[in-house]
């Protein structure tokens, strides 16, 4: 059968071409001499025809060998790099699936496997030559890869996690991403990923995500009985030593006095501390909507509301911006770190000062006093729950501010430190990233 292959042939072969233009002449010659024959007497147009036989019988070789010949040179050249590159294609696509990290693996749509490359071995624990005599449901259930193979010939590619049984009988979980070509009856190319540890991890998550939930919720529980069942019995408590040091205070003795003021102290504080563990609880708990707060008015209004001694100077250095956050935790952050500065202040005059950079991303806030000072090795004890430095008779204190101020900074994405020297002073930092906020253009203002 004549086909364009036959014909490919013949045309990059020089030989054949000129074969076919010397029997073109021949052809050309014979057919004048039989016009010449049965022309009854030369003419001027059977001379023509006759100078034309002559060129086409001379031009003809130059021909094949100055356009036919090149052309079909080029012609078989040409093959013969395509050819070459196609090679060099299917090498380099065999040799990029057998160093692929993810198992490949091409069966036919029986589910009979017709090639596999290392990853895969790896995979089932079998080698090469075993499983080319296998079949793919033999490592994995046959209802699944029938299910499998009907829905890749129902859509041509499919994406889909699978159970892949290993020799041993361990069962791994694989991604599989398959597509399914109908050459050579059928063929199903497919790359497997192993995702057994990502499962495992997402289900350790899910596990700690329910526990979280849980303590959770025994925080809210613990939160309520602090709030309800501890506060009514230190409220009757506090009641009856005011009322003993009220109308018994002339049965007193100094030593008797004293010992019901401490009574006194002890019950205020141990409210404090309840009241510090209901803040610190309900942080991330109670949310409130995010607004645009302007800083330039909140904090002045806090440091109002602690009225400091009048030795004590407070001072916002450069204008402050307005953030989208939570008003009352913000309030509390500034709250804290202000009503620390100007309890442990221990200069005659005390100088407390708020300043804020903007540093791209986030705003960066810090207030430095010039009180006592803290040791370096104290820097994370005093962000820990209920952690004080001065003893609690001399400064009283709860140890929930900083720890406070801590969780509802990292609450937004920023982070608190401090820098210190014993002596000299402190400087708390704290970041907020930007978010919405703009920058509100005022002067600083002093307290």
């Amino acid at each position: 059968m004549y086909t364009l292959q036959n014909q490919s042939f013949r045309l990059k072969s020089p030989a054949s071409i000129f074969l076919i233009v010397a029997l073109s002449v021949f052809i050309s010659e014979a057919a004048v001499m039989l016009l010449f024959y049965y022309l009854p007497e030369r003419s001027l147009f059977g001379e023509a025809i006759i100078d034309a036989t002559l060129l086409v019988a001379l031009v003809s070789p130059a021909l094949y060998f100055f356009l036919f010949r090149p052309l079909a040179i080029h012609i078989r050249e040409r093959e013969q790099i395509e050819e070459l590159l196609h090679k060099n294609e299917e090498e380099q696509f065999k040799v990029m699936i057998r160093t692929s990290l993810d198992a490949f693996l091409i069966t036919d749509v029986q589910g009979r496997i017709l090639e596999v490359n290392d990853a895969y071995c790896n995979m089932t624990g079998y080698s090469r030559e075993a499983l080319l005599k296998m079949n793919a449901a033999d490592t994995e259930t046959p209802e699944e890869t029938a299910r499998y193979i009907a829905k890749l010939l129902e859509t041509g590619s499919n994406r889909f996690e699978a159970s892949k049984r290993h020799k041993d009988g361990r069962i791994r979980i694989v991604e599989v991403s398959s597509n399914y070509s109908n050459l050579y009856g059928g063929r199903i190319y497919s790359f497997l990923r192993d995702i057994t540890e990502r499962k495992q991890a997402e289900a350790q998550r899910e596990s700690l995500l329910l526990e979280i939930e849980s303590a959770n919720e025994e925080l809210k529980n613990f939160a309520y009985v602090v709030s309800h069942d501890l506060k009514a019995p230190l409220r009757a408590i506090s009641s009856l030593a005011n009322w003993l040091s009220t109308d018994y205070a002339d049965k007193f003795d100094d030593e008797g006095r004293a010992h019901m003021h401490l009574l006194v102290n002890r019950v205020h504080r141990m409210d404090g501390l309840i009241d510090g563990i209901l803040l610190y609880s309900r942080v991330g708990q109670v949310k409130e909507t995010m607004v645009e707060v302007d800083l330039n008015r909140l904090v002045p209004e806090v440091i109002d509301s602690l009225a400091p001694p009048a030795n004590i100077t407070v001072s916002i250095e450069n204008p402050l911006p307005t953030v989208m956050t939570e008003p009352t935790r913000i309030q509390q952050v500034f709250q804290n770190l202000l009503s620390n500065a100007i309890k442990y202040m221990d200069k005659a005059e005390g100088k407390i000062c708020i300043n804020c950079s903007d540093e791209g991303r986030q705003w960066k806030f810090s207030v430095t006093d010039n009180g006592p000072g803290i040791k370096q090795q104290h820097f994370g004890k005093i962000f820990q729950l209920f952690q004080t430095l001065a003893p609690r008779d001399r400064v009283e204190s709860s140890g929930v501010g900083l720890a406070l101020v801590k969780k509802i900074v990292e609450m937004y994405g920023g982070r608190v430190w401090v820098e210190s020297a014993v002596g000299e002073g402190s400087t708390f930092f704290f970041t907020l990233p930007h978010k919405s906020a703009t920058l509100i253009s005022s002067k600083g203002t002093q307290a």
